[in-house]
């Protein structure tokens, strides 16, 4: 929070800010959120921002990269469960935020050479055990189970040791397994771990890449291990 009020301050983006002054700390702490790669927590918190003008706007665009903005929209319209925020007063603003990148939304993970999303499912079978251990950057596995009894596009998570960790999002998972079908590989690494006061299936954010070809992948994950191993 402190570095992007540094950076508010000094490219005037603050002293310009005309909007209801008593919504700008969710509208930060939804842009810090989203800066750390926490994009399920982020669009939960600017979904708590009620009124969208010009200088929640302007404000948010110079403060996140569009295509960290197209991703978080994607994530909430795809990856919520129930009624997503971009049903709400910020799901209007997303049109004027993301410009011409908003007709991407639909096929975001159709198309997506990588992106960030969460792990669902932590809160069952001690799974929150498992993230203590876990350190961003820090590969893990994304496995398809086309024997899942209850989803045949179900994409399970574990981590670089083995230990399950949970699942994709269904419909962000339903969106791949088409790709990997095609013969697309997947790979994941930790993005960013929230800590216990977020939601238990916001906590866990990974950062997956889709490769088309599988040797790159192989390659790229066993550098990322290597990388992220302690030193001896």
């Amino acid at each position: 929070m402190k570095q992007l009020i540094e950076e508010i301050l000094e490219n005037g983006s603050l002293e310009a800010f005309e909007g209801d002054e008593l919504q700008l700390p969710f509208l930060l702490t939804g842009i810090v959120l989203v800066r750390k790669g926490a994009f399920c927590a982020g669009a939960r918190m600017l979904g708590s921002v009620h009124t969208w003008g010009k200088s929640e706007i302007s404000l948010l665009r110079n403060t996140v990269a569009p295509t960290k903005l197209l991703n978080v929209v994607a994530e909430d319209l795809h990856g919520s469960f129930g009624k997503s925020k971009s049903h709400g007063p910020a799901g209007l603003a997303w049109g004027a935020i993301l410009g011409d990148l908003v007709g991407g939304v639909e096929t975001f993970y159709e198309e997506a050479p990588e992106f960030i999303t969460r792990v669902v499912g932590l809160g069952y079978e001690n799974r929150l055990d498992g993230i203590d251990s876990l350190v961003p950057g820090q590969p893990v596995s994304l496995v398809w189970e086309p024997l899942n009894s209850y989803d045949s596009k179900a994409i399970r998570v574990l981590s670089s040791n083995g230990e399950d960790l949970g699942y994709l999002r269904k419909n962000i998972a339903h969106s791949l397994v088409p790709r990997i079908k095609k013969g697309a590989a997947l790979s994941a690494r930790v993005a960013v771990i929230l800590g216990e006061e977020f939601d238990v299936n916001s906590r866990l954010n990974i950062e997956v890449k889709v490769w088309t070809n599988i040797h790159a992948r192989d390659l790229a994950v066993a550098k990322e291990t290597e990388m992220t191993e302690p030193s001896e």
